[in-house]
């Protein structure tokens, strides 16, 4: 999973003419202030964020195809998120050095809960149906 995003990273910032260069998950920004790394770890991947969002849809009580609609649209929304979180820390990181620590370990951390809950909140409002009662 390292290996997707950071191909699919290499492949942004490439289309936005970045110099760098790239060995497995490693990038090294070359900067006009020396040399920057980032390393795509586990972490990095959004597969924890898919993990939990995965679990919240499939305890909540809704039909298979409800559940089924909020993974198909969940889970690809969450990894199109991740991949622009690590395109903006990665500029941030080229660009602006001391603001890493902020956008990497706060903004997109926030961001990223936010988002989940408007994504459930989005399914539950939208695609599952009230059941009859009984």
């Amino acid at each position: 999973m390292q290996l997707l995003v950071a191909g699919e990273l290499d492949w942004c910032l490439d289309s936005l003419n970045y110099w760098f260069t790239r060995i497995g998950s490693t990038f090294t920004f070359h900067t006009d202030h020396g040399g920057e790394r980032l390393i795509v770890i586990a972490e990095c991947t959004g597969l924890y964020t898919t993990i939990i969002y995965c679990s919240i849809i499939g305890a909540y009580p809704a039909r298979i195809r409800e559940k089924i609609a909020g993974l198909l649209i969940g889970v690809p929304a969450i990894h199109l998120l991740n991949l622009a979180r690590m395109v903006v820390v990665s500029l941030v990181l080229y660009h602006k050095r001391e603001l890493f620590g902020f956008f990497h370990g706060y903004f997109w951390q926030v961001i990223f809960v936010i988002f989940m809950l408007l994504l459930v909140i989005f399914w539950m409002a939208k695609i599952v149906k009230p059941r009859k009662a009984e």
